[in-house]
């Protein structure tokens, strides 16, 4: 129990000395995924730990394509390489991401040309009906866990607000290259 409490201490003074230097930016970003081919939209928070560090967790959605709905929740540092004149900060991007998919297969059997699963297979329609009958009422969600590295640019458009182009590479059970861009408002 002493040491739950040394633990407890410990933990509020470093919050309490980080929070002097601290500075908190939150903003939406916009997202274009390769594997997953897609456009998606980011909610995106920013922590300055200090001059060169930041604890930068975002959430990605992406939009649904072809019974396939994407997500991600990335938990990265950014760590503050270089100033480029006239321009802003370049960072390095590094973390763990959490990618979300899921097959929703409502519907699946109509699109593909018939009211029942599959449409008509004349003689053979007694074996692939029920077949794709069954392939089609499955449902699946499915979590993969992947390292993140990236690249990004903080340009300061004004005292509270900065836009950051940003390109990053997710390497895991799911492997994509995203590039966007973010708007972030200083708190």
């Amino acid at each position: 129990m002493k040491s739950l409490f040394k633990t407890f201490i410990a933990i509020v003074l470093f919050c309490t000395i980080t929070e002097a230097s601290a500075q908190i930016s939150v903003g939406p970003g916009i997202v274009y995924g390769t594997d997953i081919n897609n456009i998606g939209l980011s909610v995106n928070g920013k922590y300055e730990l200090n001059s060169q560090w930041a604890a930068a967790p975002s959430f990605t959605y992406f939009f649904k394509k072809d019974y396939v709905t994407w997500s991600s929740l990335d938990l990265n540092a950014n760590y503050q390489i270089t100033e480029i004149d006239n321009l802003g900060g370049l960072y390095g991007v590094g973390g763990i991401g959490f990618t979300f998919w899921g097959f929703d297969g409502e519907g699946f059997g109509e699109d593909l040309g018939g009211s029942e699963w599959g449409g008509d297979y004349g003689e053979y329609d007694d074996y692939v009906g029920p077949q794709m009958s069954m392939a089609g009422s499955l449902d699946t969600n499915t979590t993969e866990i992947g390292v993140n590295l990236g690249l990004g640019v903080n340009i300061a458009t004004s005292e509270k607000m900065a836009i950051a182009p940003e390109i990053m590479y997710t390497f895991g059970g799911v492997n994509y290259l995203r590039i966007g861009v973010k708007v972030m408002f200083g708190l």
